[in-house]
């Protein structure tokens, strides 16, 4: 089943169901959007609500969440293009990001799967690299909270947290680039 258009806007919540294709944007307005199948277009959730992108959920441009909501993209969801969370909300990424992600507001950063890109979170609220998260690009935090990498996790580019938070780096962890604290925070080891 396959919708046709340039851009869909829903108001209260939706849901793109497996199997289900919209080609073109998807905007709501006041809900949680939940993606299923595949949207061939971007995505923007605006007001309260949540973007979930379930295992078998695809976007194939990039998606904002401009809300009070947290943005979810589980194991097996995937986002061709670019994950921005513009206001209070949390980030958590157990599937694959093909973009950067970046975190605007308040709230957490988590990452346990792949992202091909950068991360940056330039506000309160923590980056968190768990599980066997793998970052292509590089990690920046300038919040107060710090940034966590787990023992597991692997980055090709730096790590910056210029925040007053610490960066708590834990062994086993592998980053290609520079681990960097510019503020004052400080890095830590265990």
């Amino acid at each position: 089943m396959t919708a046709h258009a340039d851009e869909i806007v829903r108001n209260g919540s939706y849901t793109v169901r497996a199997g289900q294709t919209i080609d073109g944007d998807l905007l709501v307005r006041g809900g949680t959007v939940t993606i299923s199948g595949t949207v061939k277009g971007n995505v923007r959730q605006s007001g309260a609500g949540t973007v979930r992108i379930t295992g078998s959920g695809l976007v194939e441009g990039n998606v904002k969440e401009t809300g009070s909501g947290t943005v979810l993209v589980e194991a097996g969801g995937e986002i061709k293009g670019n994950l921005i969370e513009r206001h209070t909300g949390d980030v958590r990424v157990y599937g694959t990001i093909a973009g950067n992600i970046a975190e605007r507001e308040s709230g957490d950063l988590r990452v346990g799967g792949v992202v091909e890109g950068n991360i940056s979170e330039t506000s309160s609220g923590r980056v968190v690299l768990g599980g066997r998260a793998v970052v292509d690009g590089n990690v920046y935090e300038s919040g107060d909270d710090g940034l966590i990498l787990g023992s597991r996790t692997h980055v090709d580019g730096d790590v910056t947290e210029t925040g007053s938070g610490n960066l708590l780096r834990y062994r086993g962890s592998s980053v290609e680039g520079d681990v960097k604290e510019r503020d004052a925070g400080r890095v830590i080891v265990r």
